[in-house]
């Protein structure tokens, strides 16, 4: 039997509506405060996973001067498709096929399109080697990596009488330099927004507009919209992932600016008008 002084015992033991309400409050409080370090954490984690992807693709850059005689890719170039002159591929194209051993042509597209690795065209297929986790676009894609053609092409570029840039001279896309010939320090690969164009600044996937490689003097020019314009991308924490010729990766909020008008680094400023 069950006496008057036990069940009093018993009430004071449980929990009231009020101090649950208490407990679930602080948690939910305790939460609120974790919340934005959590998001931060996992942004910092993408820019992590980002570099030491630079890094891979650094490897694999090496690797393929082995068997090139210590030449990069060409940042753009046509391959031999019957019947499709306007086609074109990149360096990533290259990539993929040498790192995968696996022809980024198929045989069963009637049509081949432009850049299909750099775009992300079949997601299973290429796994999104060439997209970045912090990018805001998903799927077809204009390519979140891109080449700076002055490091990359180890060419130079003129300047006319006015200390305006010349657009009809520089290094030729088509063209590799071996990574020996350029400074250390110079950039090759960096963060692109997640749709760079080049041309008349519209982004379109249906026509074969967009390359593979940033231009001296684009690294800083934005576009129409968000995420557009052919420049490198501040996504990870206002800042922006580079491959050096070094193959080192490096994160810098600064470099983007400075590559805008000193594209070799060396102090010179070369671009005093952005084309």
């Amino acid at each position: 039997m069950v006496n008057a002084s036990s069940k009093s015992i018993a009430r004071k033991s449980a929990f009231t509506l009020i101090e649950l309400l208490t407990v679930v409050a602080i948690i939910g409080l305790l939460i609120s405060m974790l919340m934005p370090s959590l998001g931060r954490a996992r942004e910092q984690a993408k820019g992590v996973h980002c570099l030491a992807r630079l890094k891979d693709m650094g490897n694999g850059l090496a690797a393929y001067e082995n068997v090139s005689g210590d030449f990069l890719p060409p940042a753009e170039w046509e391959p031999d498709v019957e019947n499709y002159a306007d086609v074109r591929h990149g360096w990533q194209e290259i990539m993929f096929a040498y790192i995968y051993k696996e022809s980024v042509l198929r045989p069963d597209v009637v049509a081949p399109v432009s850049f299909p690795v750099q775009r992300n065209l079949e997601r299973d297929r290429f796994a999104g080697y060439f997209v970045c986790k912090a990018a805001s676009t998903r799927g077809v894609s204009s390519g979140h990596y891109r080449v700076y053609l002055p490091g990359w092409a180890g060419g130079t570029y003129s300047l006319r009488s006015d200390r305006t840039f010349d657009e009809t001279s520089g290094p030729d896309p088509r063209a590799s330099s071996t990574r020996s010939s350029v400074s250390p320090k110079a950039v090759l690969i960096g963060d692109s927004n997640d749709r760079s164009e080049r041309g008349d600044g519209d982004f379109n996937v249906a026509i074969p507009d967009d390359c593979s490689y940033i231009d001296a003097g684009e690294a800083n020019i934005g576009g129409l919209a968000p995420g557009t314009g052919n420049r490198f991308s501040d996504r990870h924490y206002g800042g922006t992932n580079f491959l050096f010729a070094d193959l080192h990766g490096e994160w810098n909020t600064k470099l983007r600016e400075k590559l805008a008008r000193d594209f070799d680094l060396n102090g010179v400023l070369d671009i005093s008008v952005a084309p």
